[in-house]
């Protein structure tokens, strides 16, 4: 394996340290920014391609065309705000459930998921709101 480079090592420091749940690379460019770095957008998209296909973080799946992204670890799906565009982690034993009912079905076995549910988070759709609700 290539010797990381040092915004990558600084790329997992800013993820690990949490803050937020996922990041975009302009978020990632700011957070290295604050941290005295002036690394340019290029460098930031290769160190990040450089971990996704090293396994150490993941993209996340979004209904906007940014890449967001978050340190690869226990697999969970994703909520997603259509309102102000908040990414939330979400465990989810249904799909686990699905896939071996798939596996029994059909023999089929599942390797990998991504499950998206979008539509509005609580902030955004206020106390009030049931209109939207799953129908």
């Amino acid at each position: 394996m290539a010797r990381r480079s040092v915004i990558s090592e600084q790329i997992l420091e800013v993820m690990s340290a949490g803050g937020r749940h996922c990041w975009t690379l302009d978020d990632l460019q700011g957070d290295l920014v604050d941290r005295g770095l002036e690394p340019d957008p290029s460098s930031v998209f290769r160190a990040v391609t450089r971990l996704e296909d090293a396994g150490q973080v993941v993209r996340v799946p979004g209904d906007d065309r940014r890449g967001r992204f978050e340190v690869a670890g226990d697999h969970h799906e994703h909520l997603v705000c259509e309102a102000c565009g908040t990414i939330e982690p979400i465990a989810c034993s249904i799909v686990a459930s699905l896939a071996d009912q798939v596996r029994v079905a059909s023999g089929f076995i599942v390797s990998g998921h991504q499950v998206v549910l979008s539509g509005t988070c609580g902030r955004c759709a206020g106390p009030a709101d049931d209109a939207g609700a799953a129908r």
